[in-house]
């Protein structure tokens, strides 16, 4: 079905020239939440989604020991898939959500399989030409780039085609909190690919961790409010709880019990709400250091940092347009 019939059934548009063409960047099968995070982008209709590009997640197995046993019993088996294979495991993804929320006019593309610097680093491939090709085309709408997790297609797309970058704003998920900075985990995945981003020419939108843990769905919700809402909504409701019942044997704060913070879907917020300037500030982009912490930048290039976003209006726009589009 395309993707127009089913939002169609929201009962409302949204007028030609306000639209957006949006190319969603997304390692789907890392965890839980981008899957979330797709759905509300393929359901908004003022988000022309030009095509999902499969990402990579190596960072855990780049900053892990190398598993021992069997992998296959290891709860975080699912996260510690072999160099090189992660890639191929969100596009993996991508067709299957695709298939569920019967969406078939929506191009999935596959990313890089490894970060910039690898001896394996394979910048030359369809998602990376299909990021080049949407922002060299003639549109007055704008082009907006999500990144949900690595930056690495993103990059890649910059390094070929400098020209681009100017051409496009990208919204990324990712790093520390100002002023200090952390490898945080979409950091982790490719330290040097965000340094090309931030030092290129793009309009920047950055939504470090402290903002994006900001969203934060309960379980109590995800039954009541996603379940039930089709094929697509069961799925997404169940491999959450899956993967939280799995991660209970993991020390730490993982899973975290009762509730996941769907981290990815502030590229939706800053999109949907009115982004007055109290959500967000101007900040000289800074230079990541290898820990992930910042230091000052060799320009006055200045990028936009979120300091809010409005998790009520995220989280129940998501939930209204499931339950409209899909529930039966």
């Amino acid at each position: 079905m395309k993707r127009h019939d089913i939002i169609k059934k929201l009962a409302y548009g949204v007028p030609y020239s306000r639209t957006k063409r949006v190319i969603l960047s997304t390692d789907l099968k890392n965890e839980a939440d981008d899957q979330f995070a797709v759905m509300h982008h393929l359901l908004t209709p003022g988000h022309d989604v030009t095509g999902i590009v499969a990402a990579h997640f190596e960072g855990r197995r780049r900053f892990a020991d190398e598993l021992k046993g069997d992998e296959a019993g290891d709860p975080l088996a699912h996260f510690m898939l072999p160099r090189g294979e992660s890639m191929m495991a969100s596009y993996d993804e991508g067709k299957l959500l695709l298939e569920l929320a019967d969406i078939d006019d929506v191009p999935l593309f596959k990313g890089c399989s490894y970060e910039i610097g690898s001896s394996q680093y394979d910048g030359h491939n369809e998602g990376v030409d299909f990021i080049i090709r949407e922002a060299l085309k003639e549109d007055d709408r704008p082009l907006y780039v999500c990144a949900l997790g690595a930056i690495t297609d993103v990059a890649a797309a910059i390094l070929r085609e400098p020209g681009i970058a100017g051409r496009m704003t990208i919204i990324w998920i990712g790093g520390g909190d100002y002023p200090d900075g952390e490898l945080e985990f979409n950091l982790m995945q490719d330290v040097e690919a965000a340094r090309i981003v931030f030092a290129s020419e793009a309009e920047v939108w950055q939504v470090p961790k402290g903002v994006y843990k900001m969203v934060e769905l309960s379980f109590a919700e995800l039954v009541t409010r996603v379940k039930g809402c089709g094929k697509v909504g069961d799925y997404l409701c169940q491999q959450m709880l899956d993967l939280n019942e799995r991660g209970g044997a993991v020390p730490g704060d993982f899973p975290h019990g009762e509730s996941w913070c769907l981290g990815d879907n502030p590229t939706v917020s800053v999109l949907l709400q009115n982004a007055q300037r109290i959500c967000w500030h101007m900040e000289k982009a800074p230079y990541i250091n290898d820990d992930g912490s910042y230091s000052k930048g060799q320009t006055d290039r200045e990028i936009r940092v979120y300091d809010s976003v409005d998790s009520r209006l995220t989280l129940e726009d998501m939930f209204q347009k499931l339950a409209i589009c899909y529930k039966m």
